[in-house]
């Protein structure tokens, strides 16, 4: 996952409303969102490595991963940081005790930030934010660099987000949430260790390419009740739909 903006409004009818996209190179093979076997956790799968980086579980918890690039291009890993969103999904732990459980073993993983939820609190922590914050209510967007880094692309999500309000999931059709293809101008790139070039392809919402891109764009309603509605999108090389799925808490695809 690489671009998510979420509006987080604890106490109201729906207190999370969130739209991710997923930007990963095109051959490697992934599973699109589905219940997994145990029908316990709803999620994608990395198929390389066995992780997923956005999920849902019937207890009502959620995880959301993306890559840091500043300061961790390049640099290797014991372990990949699609774990963190899947184990903390299968476990029984609470926020703090896998927090707690992954602070000796920070460096085990690539650059990462990681959003955990319960349906009452939503806490953040990362490789170079380490101790980690509960959120405030708000919008907040996260990209590859810390929790509301005002990237261009992630500003813009926020703009977004805050136009579309509380509504319900809408249709594809009148979605606009991270769709935006236009890149950003030179000077409002960010350095994150890359090209150039490739730092101003990845500065898109919906990266278009035919080797690299927008995979697939999530949205996410969860109630009060606790209730949930997710739908997923399948992006082609253009940044066009390709097949959507929709899933609800007590089921799997409609």
């Amino acid at each position: 996952m690489c671009l998510a903006v979420f509006s987080w409004q604890p106490g109201s009818a729906v207190p999370l409303n969130l739209v991710a996209n997923r930007d990963e190179f095109r051959q490697r093979p992934t599973q699109a969102m589905h219940w997994w076997p145990d029908r316990t956790l709803l999620a994608g799968k990395d198929l390389q490595a066995g992780g997923t980086w956005l999920g849902f579980n019937r207890r009502g918890y959620f995880a959301l991963l993306t890559n840091i690039r500043p300061g961790f291009i390049g640099a290797s890993s014991a372990f990949s940081r699609g774990d963190l969103v899947r184990d903390f999904l299968q476990g029984c732990a609470s926020i703090e005790a896998y927090h707690r459980a992954i602070l000796p073993r920070l460096n085990d993983y690539g650059g990462f930030n990681l959003v955990l939820g319960d349906a009452r609190r939503l806490f953040y922590f990362s490789s170079i934010h380490p101790s980690g914050q509960w959120l405030a209510p708000g919008i907040h967007g996260l990209s590859n660099d810390s929790l509301n880094t005002p990237w261009p692309k992630t500003v813009l999500a926020k703009q977004q987000m805050r136009a579309w309000g509380d509504a319900r999931l809408q249709s594809a059709d009148g979605q606009t949430i991270l769709t935006s293809t236009a890149i950003a101008e030179q000077q409002a790139l960010p350095s994150t260790g890359v090209p150039l070039d490739w730092e101003q392809t990845l500065s898109a919402q919906t990266i278009v390419g035919a080797d690299y891109g927008t995979r697939c764009r999530t949205q996410a309603r969860q109630l009060r009740s606790g209730a949930l509605e997710v739908v997923e999108h399948q992006l082609d090389g253009h940044g066009q739909i390709l097949t959507s799925a929709r899933f609800n808490l007590a089921g799997g695809a409609d």
